[in-house]
Order: C-alpha cells, then sequence, then structure tokens
C-alpha cells in the first residue's frame, strides 16, 4: 500500500476494518458505532442552549402524551357532526293527511302516498293526521287496505285533531297507535248511514224488474251488511283496547277525546308532533326528517250529491255521471249536516242485528235500520236521542 493510501485513512480505521465485509461486522462493533455518532444524553443540546437531562425527557414525553389525548377527545366530540352532515339522517317520517269528507280523491291520496312510503327505503314510518268526519263507505275501505298494508312492514301511528270518525275512524283503526286531542269533538261512531229506502216503480226501459234500483227491504239489507263488516274491521283491529262490548260499539257513539281513551277507542293524548317522534323512535330512528304528504288542493268539505225526479239522491261527479243507486255515508254527526244537510231524509244502520221475533220493532228504530228522520238517525249515531 502506498503513503498516500496510509495518509488517507482515517484514525479510526485499522486494518482489520479495511479488511471485514460492512455486513459482518460484530454486534459490539455496532454498537461502539452508534454509540461514536450520539453524543451521551447529559450533554445533548436543548434549543435555550443548555442540556437535556432525563427529566427533560420524561417531561416532554408527558407533554406530547398529553396532547395525544386531547387530540382523540377533539376528534370523537366532532367526528359524529361530521358524519351527521356528510350521511344526512337515519331515515323519514312520512306525515299523510285525511282531511275533510272522505271521498274517491282523498282515499286516492292517501293510497299513493301510502304506497309510496312503503316503496321508499328511506322512509322508516308513517303518521296519519286526521281531522275527517267520514264519508263513502267503499273509499272508507280502500284507506283501511292501505294502512292496514302499510302497518304490516313499517310502525303507523294516527293523529286526531278534531274530527277521526266513522269512515275516517275505520280508516285509522289498522294503525298501531291512536293519538287524539283531549279537545277532539268525535272519535269512533262505527256504523253507516244512507237515504231512506223508498220503492220503485216499474220502468219499461230496463231490461229486468230490479235494474231501476232495489226495493227498500233489499237496501235495508244491504246497508246493514255494510254496517257490520264496520264493525267487524273495528273489532278486529282494535278489539282488545276497546272496553266496550260488541253492542256498544255497534250503538255508534261518537265520543269526545278524552272519552275516546277512556273507552279504548284512541290509545292516547297527543299530537302530530308527539306521533312523529314516538313513530320515529319505534322505528329506531335517532336522527330523522318529516316528509309531510298533503292534497295539492284542499279536499272538499262535501261530497256532491244530485237529486233525481223522484227524490232519491245520488253521489255525483260534477254535474253528471251518477256513482251510486243511493248515499251511503259512514259518517259521524258532526259532520253530518255539512256533508249532506238538512233537506235529506236519512236512515241510520249501526252494526246492532235485531233478534229473532224483533224484526218488526227494529223496522220502527233506527238502530235496527228502519226509516228515521235526519234528526232520528243522528240520535242514533250518537247524537241526544238515545
Amino acid at each position: 500500500m502506498s503513503s498516500d493510501d496510509e495518509s488517507a485513512r482515517t484514525p479510526a480505521e485499522s486494518p482489520d476494518d479495511a479488511t471485514t465485509p460492512k455486513g459482518d461486522r460484530s454486534t459490539a462493533d455496532r454498537s461502539r458505532s452508534t454509540a461514536d455518532r450520539s453524543p451521551p444524553t447529559a450533554e445533548r443540546r436543548v434549543p435555550d442552549g443548555g442540556r437535556a437531562t432525563g427529566l427533560d425527557r420524561i417531561e416532554t414525553r408527558h407533554a406530547v402524551g398529553v396532547a395525544a389525548v386531547l387530540a382523540v377527545a377533539a376528534g370523537l366530540l366532532v367526528a359524529p357532526g361530521v358524519y351527521g352532515a356528510v350521511t344526512g339522517p337515519d331515515g323519514t317520517v312520512a306525515v299523510v293527511e285525511i282531511d275533510g269528507t272522505i271521498d274517491s280523491a282523498t282515499a286516492q291520496h292517501v293510497e299513493d302516498n301510502l304506497r309510496d312510503a312503503r316503496a321508499n327505503d328511506s322512509v322508516e314510518a308513517v303518521v296519519l293526521e286526521v281531522d275527517s268526519g267520514g264519508g263513502l263507505p267503499a273509499q272508507s275501505e280502500r284507506m283501511y287496505a292501505a294502512v292496514d298494508r302499510t302497518a304490516s312492514v313499517m310502525p303507523v301511528y294516527a293523529a286526531v285533531d278534531s274530527l277521526g270518525a266513522s269512515g275516517a275512524y275505520l280508516a285509522i283503526a289498522p294503525a298501531d297507535r291512536i293519538y287524539v286531542a283531549p279537545s277532539a269533538q268525535a272519535v269512533g261512531s262505527v256504523g253507516v248511514a244512507g237515504t231512506a229506502p223508498a220503492p220503485s216503480g216499474p220502468n219499461a226501459g230496463t231490461t229486468g224488474p230490479d235494474k231501476r234500483g232495489n226495493d227498500p227491504d233489499e237496501q235495508r239489507e244491504r246497508r246493514q251488511t255494510l254496517a257490520n263488516l264496520f264493525l267487524e274491521n273495528v273489532i278486529e283491529q282494535r278489539g282488545d283496547e276497546i272496553e266496550l262490548d260488541r253492542e256498544e260499539i255497534a250503538h255508534a257513539d261518537a265520543y269526545l277525546g278524552t272519552e275516546a281513551v277512556e273507552n279504548g277507542f284512541a290509545d292516547e293524548f297527543g299530537f302530530v308532533d308527539g306521533a312523529v317522534a314516538d313513530a320515529a323512535s319505534e322505528a329506531g330512528l335517532g336522527d330523522y326528517r318529516v316528509d309531510t304528504r298533503r292534497t295539492e288542493s284542499r279536499i272538499p268539505s262535501g261530497i256532491p250529491l244530485l237529486e233525481r225526479d223522484d227524490g232519491t239522491v245520488v253521489v255525483a261527479d260534477g254535474a253528471e255521471g251518477d256513482l251510486g243507486d243511493g248515499l251511503v255515508l259512514a259518517v259521524a254527526p258532526a259532520a253530518w249536516d255539512e256533508t249532506v244537510g238538512d233537506d235529506v231524509v236519512m236512515t241510520s244502520y249501526t252494526g246492532r242485528l235485531p233478534a229473532d221475533g224483533d224484526a218488526a220493532d227494529a223496522e220502527a228504530t233506527t238502530g235496527g235500520g228502519g226509516n228515521a228522520t235526519t234528526d232520528d238517525a243522528a240520535a242514533a249515531n250518537g247524537g241526544d236521542g238515545e
């Protein structure tokens, strides 16, 4: 080796270092090399020009640890809000309005919105906002079927403001819970009413003797059948809650809100907001939005009627187009006047069938399906007459 090579070697190097590969150095050599690169702890400089000690290192690590804990805690507090802002509410509670006299438009509105609620994955519960004294039986039954179908897949609650009676009560009977305002005017009224049956004479233009219309006995029988179906549906849905027997339910009384809770026609006092909160809780929603489904135009307060030359009254679509041979309503006394008026002779049908041998007596009473004036019929449906 030349003298130049000898002079270039550093004092730390030795012939052994020059000939031994780096990867084969002993542990002692690696430790010594590491020690040579790192100054002693006691002599390490700190930013203020002093020397760091073991106590300084402990204090520094403690400060770093506290900062880390605070950062984690702040993240736990902020994260839910950020997550909620990103993901939105857990689901939706749909509020569907049942307002005014029940007719085809009402039934279609309820059916469409409940069908949409069932098909919409974001809707987890439904609340029916009710202010109706009833209306047409067939349309009330359509709503009943839609509510029953919806209640089988999600919580359905109903909240009655002022009126939730007759056909409207039938519609909400399948709801999981019924809330009423304490001052609600009419709840219940399980029964139907129709124009007084009138005989119709022969008509040469018809193809059969009954084409012009049914005789009074047949009309009474059919309306009594509607009343019995109404009664059976209510008992099926709320028989365990109602504290009245079949005969008392069939009396067709309309109850105040306070009475309805007491006798089981309603579950508890409450309003729409409370029903929404409870339905959301039942559906397991901690955070939710409310989607209120109201009709585009307010449902008319009465059903358009058309009086024939023979004095019978039928439901009419505008100025023409009869929808039935006679007016049959599942309507409560509180909504009777605005729906029908004072000039129409009505017969009330509850769900009470006459006992054997009492048919003749039943014909003289409104409860058994006989003819009655408007006042008499109102009394049989919960008025002051009985």
